[in-house]
This record gives structure tokens, C-alpha cells and sequence, in this order.
């Protein structure tokens, strides 16, 4: 657990235990890791009231989808991080969950999750602006998360790109098939986590007894806009990857359909002369030229003839 202490005019601090005072601005962010089993003890007496036991179970929750609670003391919101370690071709996510009060903010994180320490450290070393309230610590934090759900679009397009060449190119014996329809596996259920995302974070600016100002309220925005653009995302390269799909299945059925063509036209050819050569193979001893010196040639010269002959017919008909 990291308990940082933000005052306005002060630079944020770490502290052991929080100090809070009557009349006092300032405010405290309870950054804990899922692994700690029991923080809510610790958070408790800064909440002043006790955690509903089933907000508890839900922050420990690690596939909880994206969910809105209030109650007289204090708001659950929980939201989906992006895993660090997930591979291009499976961009998971997991359960990010805040407990907000007027006075503190409380995240319960997976151990790994890199945001909140990359938030904190900037915070400690003055390369952002410290917040000045609760929802905008609270904004700050679900910002970088969306952050970095967005660039995965850049790796996804990427790979997508990467595929779309192999699948075209018939050189390649493309077989990542497995790999693909995780893929989109995966963007269905980022499409939902999206779309929950949005509406929980519409329900809890409509019900939080925070103080929104004018210009938080378009930060907000520029968030729901944010998480709008990755569900639209995730629905565009699902249609990329079925239009993908679509287009191998029907290169490869021209491909068929080419060799089927010329086997059927080397058939076409080869039938007539198997004939002419069974014909004077059936050891009959009155068939013309069958005695004759200048036979074999005239034979090899109307089997040209033929061949050229149906070639010319094949051109014309464009059949080849």
C-alpha cells in the first residue's frame, strides 16, 4: 500500500498514515495492490464508514467488468486495465477498482499493473501537475489507463497489416489462424469492456456528490471520447479481420479454379491425341497409312495441328 498526500500549494507526499484536519483541503490516494488481503482494514477509519462486504469482494475481483455503485458514504467504480505482458494478437485486460469519498481515493490494482506507478512517480517528481481534487485524481488515473488501451491500436493495426501481406502473398503458407480469431476474440471483448466502461463512467458523473467544475467536466469528455474511439476501433478490425478472411477464401478458390482450368484444358488436349493413338494401336491391318514410310509423320503432323488448333479455339473463347 502507497498512501500519497496531495495539498493545494504542496507538492504531493508520501506518508505513512494519513493526517487529516478540520478545515483541511487536502486529500490522500490509498494505491493497493490486489494482493493485499486485508487494506480495507487500513482504509476503513479514513472512509469514517465501513466498506459494504460485497464492494470488498468485488474490488478482489480480477475479471470484474467495468460497474458503478454508489452509497450515503462513498462510490465504487471499476474499470479495465490493460495487461503489460499480453501478446499483440490478445490484448487482455483486468479489473482496476476505486472507492471514492470526498477526502480519498482508494485503487485496488493488480501488483504488475505499471500505470499507477509511472503516475505516481510523476507526481513525486513534478513532471505533471499535482491534483487539486479527488475527481481529478481519479480522472488523471483512468486517463493513463485509456492511454494505453489506445496505443494497443497501433500494434494491432500493425499486425493486422503484417497479416493482410502474408494472406495475400501465395508464396506464403499462411497459418496463424489460431492467432487471428483470438484476436478477435479479444477486440469482442474489449468492444463490450468499452461500451461498459462508458456508461459506468456516465452513471457516476450523474450521481456523485463530487464537485465537478467546468473544466474537469470537458476533461471527462475528452475521456468518454477516448474510450468512444477504442470501442470504435474494436469493432472496425473485427470487420477487417471477417473482410480479411473473406478475401483469402476467395484468392484461394481463384487459385483452385486456375488449376482446375488448366488441368481440364491439358485434359481437352491430350483426350483426341489418346484417341488418334488407340485408334492405330487396335492392330488392324487395312488402316490407312498404317504401311506407309511418311505415316508416323503425317500422324505427328495433324497432332500439332489439332493441338494448335484447339489452343486458338481456347484463346478465343478466353478460356485461357
Amino acid at each position: 500500500m502507497q498512501i500519497t498526500r496531495f495539498e493545494p500549494g504542496h507538492a504531493p507526499e508520501l506518508v505513512d498514515e494519513p493526517r487529516l484536519f478540520e478545515q483541511d483541503e487536502s486529500f490522500h490516494w490509498f494505491d493497493i495492490q490486489r494482493s493485499e488481503k486485508d487494506w480495507y482494514e487500513r482504509v476503513r477509519p479514513w472512509l469514517k464508514k465501513p466498506i459494504h462486504e460485497r464492494h470488498i469482494k468485488d474490488t478482489f475481483n480480477d475479471v470484474h467488468l467495468p460497474y458503478y455503485e454508489t452509497t450515503e458514504d462513498y462510490d465504487l467504480l471499476i474499470v479495465r486495465a490493460l495487461c503489460p505482458e499480453c501478446p499483440a494478437e490478445a490484448p487482455t485486460t483486468r479489473a482496476v477498482a476505486f472507492i471514492i469519498s470526498d477526502s480519498v481515493l482508494v485503487s485496488v490494482r493488480p501488483a504488475d499493473d505499471p500505470v499507477f506507478g509511472e503516475l505516481q512517480q510523476r507526481f513525486q517528481q513534478a513532471k505533471r501537475s499535482a491534483p487539486t481534487s479527488v475527481a481529478m485524481l481519479l480522472y488523471l488515473a483512468i486517463d493513463e489507463m485509456s492511454d494505453t488501451l489506445l496505443a494497443q491500436r497501433d500494434v494491432t493495426s500493425e499486425l493486422m497489416s503484417n497479416w493482410q501481406d502474408r494472406l495475400l502473398d501465395p508464396n506464403d503458407a499462411f497459418n496463424d489462424w489460431r492467432a487471428m480469431m483470438r484476436l478477435r476474440s479479444q477486440l469482442r471483448r474489449l468492444e463490450v469492456i468499452s461500451e461498459s466502461e462508458i456508461d459506468a463512467l456516465g452513471e457516476w458523473r450523474e450521481q456523485t456528490q463530487l464537485n465537478i467544475d467546468a473544466g474537469l467536466a470537458v476533461r471527462f469528455n475528452d475521456l468518454r471520447e477516448h474510450l468512444r474511439r477504442l470501442y470504435n476501433h474494436s469493432l472496425v478490425v473485427q470487420h477487417d479481420i471477417d473482410a480479411l478472411i473473406q478475401i483469402y477464401f476467395s484468392s484461394s478458390t481463384q487459385r483452385t479454379n486456375e488449376i482446375l482450368q488448366f488441368l481440364a484444358i491439358i485434359s481437352a488436349i491430350f483426350l483426341p491425341l489418346n484417341l488418334l493413338a488407340g485408334i492405330f494401336g487396335t492392330n488392324f491391318e487395312d488402316l490407312p497409312l498404317l504401311s506407309s514410310w511418311y505415316g508416323p509423320w503425317v500422324m505427328a503432323a495433324f497432332m500439332l495441328l489439332f493441338v494448335a488448333g484447339l489452343l486458338a479455339l481456347f484463346r478465343k473463347r478466353r478460356w485461357i
